[in-house]
């Protein structure tokens, strides 16, 4: 009977105090302050007052922090009132069940009796009907969010000024409850209720701001200054070294006068060497004059730019503060690292992703344009997938031990175009962009499936059940065929279509980690194992075979009518794409190296496991 007692009172306490926040929050729209509004009205006079700019984001950021904070309580409130609730009738039910009949009491009135049953029963739909209130207004809360104040630009004379507006269009809606929902479990993940009041004023501050600039990054779309207006044309990408692998990811590098001697230990034909400051085993991409790399450990992750000509460090961008949706720790093996995959540039941008699923697009100059998080990738190596770009998309193969999926996010802002589910496990590869003449796909390796996806939409197009195992090689493409392979699977030649067919198939030769790539109706592999071999691209035969003392990470590349193989112990294997073998240099770097190299004219970017070397006569 105590503990019904207890139960009851709690119940009733923690019911008031509901009432009381949920009168509080739908009489108080904290977004509609007076104070703020009038603050931003004198803004609109004096734009380039960065104090009253200041002023104007501490009191909207004191505002959500009300909100959140009233939030908290009310879903909290609730709970704990059901539990009390069910806990007191519990209770008296297990004292009136177990309640002995010692005697018979004297009988009252019959008129005392229906006055105490009625005066039972008025109190019991009283109390009911408070906790029914309580509970319903719990769950009626106004979600004053669905407001959210974005900086955006007008036109008065002839002078663009900033100016704050109400968001509140049902796309930008959808975003913020997506952000409202992590963000509260964020909350609630930092156990506020043992935290001291300043500490968790400050946690909530810190959680609601991060969702605040996350809100106006995802929901505002808003073009950098003097950005490039339009996306890079066939001509300039094929001018250039983007991506891994090079322009689509293909592999070949249209590029001349490339060097075929050096020695690192030497100094032979070495332009410039420079240490990297944090590890990475992702490959250098190169636009003009600048080269772009990545680097990472458990507690920094950071985008390089050095001057092509010079080495020097022109500037670095340190990625940090990104709002994480997974608490999920980071272990990836020592032969992934934290930055494995390659970044990719379109001339206009330059983006980076990290194991921590951290993605971010900067300027050329080192500047962040936008950011977000992922997800952290469920993969016992780390996440290695490198990005791709085409038009104003950036493409990110995310397959995990969860499930895989395909994205495209917008190259301006970072905003979801499209997301397709797929039938795939885990995968390490890359995507590529195929080219058919009248349109281009992008092709993904996975077990079990190589598919292919419209750009544009991400509707599958085809899918061809002949991998297995865990996927390391980004597939290969020449002349309308895909080529796909994996070490304990197959190498497989498909003609895409509806359906698709296999032409051919061979499991003599197969890479684990290193990509194929095809031309002059060749196809190049390099096993782990040491063996460099060259396949009839029609047929599948043998044309020839090559055995090294050390085994393949990184891809080959097909440059100058050669092909460079760069084995783990940093020796390039370097032959002619002549149908007959024939092995034009072996010069070594003086370091070991994983990392695919990267291509311009007369030069080649080697990462070896600490430096940057530029190669050229």
């Amino acid at each position: 009977m105590r503990i019904a007692y207890v139960a009851g009172i709690f119940s009733l306490i923690v019911c008031i105090v509901m009432l009381l926040n949920y009168w509080q929050l739908i009489t108080t729209d904290p977004l509609d302050n007076k104070s703020l509004k009038a603050l931003v009205e004198k803004f609109q006079d004096d734009n380039k007052n960065e104090e009253l700019k200041q002023d104007i984001r501490n009191l909207d950021l004191m505002a959500r922090n009300a909100y959140f904070t009233n939030q908290w309580q009310i879903r909290s409130g609730a709970y704990l009132l059901i539990g009390g609730i069910i806990l007191t009738v519990a209770a008296l039910r297990i004292y009136y069940a177990s309640k002995s009949e010692i005697e018979i009491p004297d009988r009252k009135s019959s008129e005392s009796d229906i006055e105490l049953l009625i005066t039972r029963r008025w109190i019991l739909y009283t109390l009911a009907i408070i906790f029914g209130v309580a509970l319903l207004g719990s769950f009626l809360s106004v979600d004053h969010l669905s407001k959210a104040y974005v900086l955006t630009e007008v036109e008065k004379d002839d002078e663009r000024i900033p100016v704050l507006e109400i968001i509140t269009d049902e796309s930008s809606e959808a975003q913020i409850h997506d952000i409202q929902e992590v963000t509260k479990k964020e909350i609630q993940k930092e156990n506020i209720i043992e935290a001291p009041a300043a500490k968790q004023e400050k946690e909530i501050d810190e959680i609601v701001e991060t969702a605040t600039h996350q809100a106006n990054t995802e929901t505002a779309i808003k073009k950098p200054e003097n950005a490039p207006p339009a996306f890079p044309s066939h001509s300039d990408l094929v001018a250039q070294h983007p991506s891994f692998r090079g322009p689509y990811g293909l592999g070949i590098s249209g590029h001349k006068n490339i060097p075929t001697s050096w020695n690192g230990l030497s100094g032979e034909n070495i332009l410039w060497k420079v240490k990297i400051p944090l590890q990475g085993y992702n490959s250098p991409v190169i636009w003009n004059n600048q080269v772009f790399l990545t680097g990472a450990d458990k507690n920094n992750q950071s985008v390089y730019c050095y001057n092509l000509r010079t080495g020097e460090l022109i500037w670095e961008h340190k990625v940090s503060g990104i709002r994480q949706t997974s608490s999920d720790e980071i272990k990836p093996t020592e032969d992934t690292g934290f930055a494995a995959p390659t970044a990719v540039t379109d001339g206009r941008y330059i983006f980076a992703i990290f194991a921590t699923g951290d993605i971010v697009g900067l300027d050329m100059n080192g500047n962040r344009i936008w950011a977000q998080n992922l997800g952290v990738p469920d993969n016992h190596y780390g996440h290695s997938s490198s990005l791709l770009t085409w038009r104003d998309l950036l493409f990110i193969q995310f397959d995990t031990n969860d499930a895989g999926k395909v994205m495209a996010l917008n190259t301006s802002n970072g905003a979801l175009v499209w997301e397709t589910g797929r039938i795939s496990k885990i995968s390490w590869a890359s995507p590529i962009l195929a080219n058919f003449g009248d349109h281009m796909e992008l092709v993904l390796s996975s077990s079990p499936q190589v598919a292919a996806y419209d750009p544009e939409t991400g509707k599958e197009l085809w899918a061809m059940d002949c991998l297995s195992g865990e996927i390391g090689p980004s597939p290969g493409f020449l002349n309308g065929v895909v080529f796909a392979a994996n070490e304990y699977a197959n190498l497989v030649a498909i003609k895409p279509g509806s359906p698709a067919k296999i032409l051919w198939e061979s499991n003599e030769y197969l890479p684990e980690v290193a990509s194929p790539v095809a031309l002059h109706d060749m196809l190049y592999i390099a096993t782990s194992y040491g063996v460099i071999a060259c396949f009839d691209a029609k047929t599948g035969n043998i044309i020839w075979e090559y055995e090294c003392d050390q085994g393949f990470y990184s891809s080959p590349v097909v440059a100058d009518n050669k092909v460079y193989f760069m084995d783990m112990d940093g020796i390039m294997h370097i032959f002619s794409t002549d149908k007959t073998m024939k092995l034009i240099g072996k010069p070594e770097l003086g370091e070991q190296s994983v990392s695919t190299p990267a291509f311009v004219d007369g030069k080649i970017l080697i990462r070896g496991y600490e430096h940057l070397y530029c190669i050229g006569r």
